[in-house]
């Protein structure tokens, strides 16, 4: 049989807990949303770079392309972007342009022009 628990009771059971445990749990739960957050935010810029160098266009237009399937779909913005993430990659490695890219990263160093190289 269930008995009543009245508020003494309440804050005793309270008392019990480790100290500071809600404020350990509230920082928990901030530092899995900032994770979050930062995982779906490389997603997105990962998905702006591709647009960026398949289309020849500015982060800010990469961007608005994106927003703009987002919202004419009706899907969310980080759900569109790992979605072209994925589809990009998997055109690419069908297309084996893997030698175009090595080729690129193993000369780029030529192209850098003088006094960037080190940041």
């Amino acid at each position: 049989m269930n008995t009543p628990v009245d508020d003494s009771q309440s804050r005793r059971a309270e008392s019990r807990r480790a100290p500071g445990s809600d404020e350990l749990a509230d920082q928990q739960r901030i530092s899995d949303l900032v994770t979050s957050i930062m995982q779906r935010r490389a997603i997105i810029e990962q998905a702006k770079g591709m647009l960026m160098a398949s289309h020849a266009i500015g982060e800010e237009e990469a961007f608005e392309l994106l927003r703009q399937q987002s919202q004419r779909h009706n899907v969310k913005l980080s759900a569109l972007a790992e979605q072209v993430v994925r589809d990009v990659v998997e055109l690419v490695a069908s297309r084996d342009h893997r030698a175009d890219v090595e080729g690129v990263l193993r000369t780029a160093h030529q192209r850098v022009k003088l006094g960037s190289e080190v940041e």
